[in-house]
């Protein structure tokens, strides 16, 4: 693969990296969707620049996240115990 990129690649970036930005202002844990639609992006951007991600963990050696459902109780139930909302 080439050192450079062409204009194709550079606009599929572009689309790539607006997609992939995080909101910083919004301090809730993203939807299990809005993550795996964020891997897939990354997983793009990563075959642009030539690599090839083949290999998809089994389930039983994939880390477990909290949905945003766990996230909400985890929450909650911190501000109770520390006096927050």
């Amino acid at each position: 693969m080439s050192d450079t990129l062409n204009k194709k690649e550079i606009d599929q970036l572009m689309d790539l990296f607006d997609k992939i930005k995080l909101d910083l202002q919004n301090s809730s844990f993203p939807t299990r969707t809005n993550r795996l639609e964020a891997v897939e992006n990354m997983k793009r951007v990563i075959e642009i620049h030539g690599y090839n991600i083949t290999i998809k963990a089994p389930d039983e050696h994939r880390i477990k996240f909290a949905d945003a459902l766990d996230q909400h109780l985890i929450n909650k139930n911190f501000n109770k115990a520390t006096g927050g909302k």
